[in-house]
């Protein structure tokens, strides 16, 4: 996308929020439809109430009535929460209040605040899809949070495939799993669908595209992987959906907080774990027929993949170069699990019918250590609590 083009998207006074360390697309783009407008350089991991400020105060002191920002998911994050939090603070004050009691919180419906700046968001990496979701990551001193609401949506989503150039290949096959395992994990999680054949569909295509990927790197490819990271918030794959189906994510949202880790990192960590339990008949984790019926289309895709979904996205994760923690203390497992049902269990619906001894059974089972449990349990504890 031509750097000048951004300058017909902009309404009124304009900033650009960007990622520190993208130095030559800043500069891009300030030599074209950004020319003259002022700039916050952010490090916006982890994305706190503090970087929340920092943005919110460069937005007024420069009286910006559209805000462009270009990063990974923090920036995009930072970017959307700060318009939304701190263009009316009931919004902020709800949010810290109730991050007490669950790591989702989610914003009342109402009025869009008028005061809002436009957000235009240009993603640099490929996976989390926040230049068109209605979530975002924050953190707390209680914990990482998802913050849901209609207004985190940007008001403009803008792919230029320059954009991913310089994102390291590791990071573009992170981001195909991401958004590969969005669509799974919800669809493992949820009952049959008349959207079934759109969410299959997809994951055989960011499949397939991986595989291309592995053969040949290309800018006009990586940004098909932006397209597709985004179809799975914008699409058809997720509707008709259990919202929190894919349970993997918030095992992997409390390690990765807990260890300092990449939350992809996390996620390759207990999904081959995970994935072994639901075979196994742990239906509390996810359907082990419609973890079939998933991985029978990557199958088709890549035969050589197997029939086993739990051996299969191991050897998928090999291939595509993701890694998972090579090690793991049992004192880590334990406080993660404790922490993910506290934050996401009981009578919450994301991890409900999962206790602490499952989870650290599936955190110790991915470093090959003692499992807690002599088997999978997530079926019994399900039928305990509908009992």
């Amino acid at each position: 996308m031509p750097a000048n083009y951004l300058g017909t998207l902009i309404r009124g006074r304009a900033g650009l929020v960007v990622d520190s360390t993208l130095t030559e697309h800043r500069d891009r783009l300030l030599e074209g439809g950004l020319n003259g407008a002022p700039v916050l350089e952010l490090d916006a991991r982890p994305v706190s109430f503090a970087t929340l400020t920092v943005v919110a105060d460069f937005t007024r002191a420069h009286g910006l009535e559209t805000v462009v920002a270009l990063g990974g998911g923090s920036v995009l994050d930072a970017v959307k929460l700060s318009a939304l939090f701190f263009a009316d603070p009931c919004f902020a004050e709800f949010a810290a209040r109730h991050a007490k009691r669950s790591g989702l919180v989610v914003i009342p419906f109402g009025t869009e605040p008028t005061e809002r700046p436009r957000t235009i968001l240009m993603p640099s990496t490929v996976g989390t899809g926040a230049e068109v979701s209605a979530v975002a990551c924050l953190d707390t001193d209680v914990g990482r949070h998802l913050i849901a609401s209609p207004h985190l949506s940007g008001d403009l989503a803008v792919l230029d495939a320059a954009h991913f150039a310089t994102l390291p290949r590791t990071l573009v096959f992170e981001g195909l799993l991401e958004a590969f395992l969005r669509v799974a994990g919800t669809m493992i999680g949820s009952s049959r669908s008349t959207f079934d054949d759109d969410a299959l569909s997809l994951s055989a295509r960011l499949v397939r595209l991986g595989h291309r990927l592995q053969l040949e790197d290309s800018a006009e490819l990586r940004l098909v992987a932006a397209r597709l990271s985004m179809e799975t918030h914008t699409g058809w794959s997720l509707m008709a959906r259990n919202p929190y189906g894919a349970r993997h994510w918030y095992v992997a949202n409390e390690l990765a907080y807990l260890t300092g880790e990449r939350k992809m990192t996390a996620t390759a960590t207990v999904i081959g774990p995970i994935w072994d339990e639901i075979e196994s008949g742990a239906t509390a984790w996810g359907n082990p027929h419609r973890l079939s019926e998933l991985w029978s289309v990557v199958a088709d895709v890549d035969p050589s993949l197997g029939r086993s979904a739990a051996l299969g996205i191991r050897e998928l994760l090999q291939r595509w170069g993701v890694q998972g923690l090579d090690d793991l203390s049992e004192q880590t497992a334990v406080k993660t699990a404790k922490l993910a049902v506290g934050r996401w269990g009981g009578v919450l619906p994301m991890l409900r019918g999962i206790d602490p001894a499952q989870i650290q059974h599936i955190l110790l089972n991915s470093v090959k250590k003692q499992p807690v449990l002599p088997g999978p349990l997530g079926d019994q504890r399900a039928a305990g609590e509908r009992g």
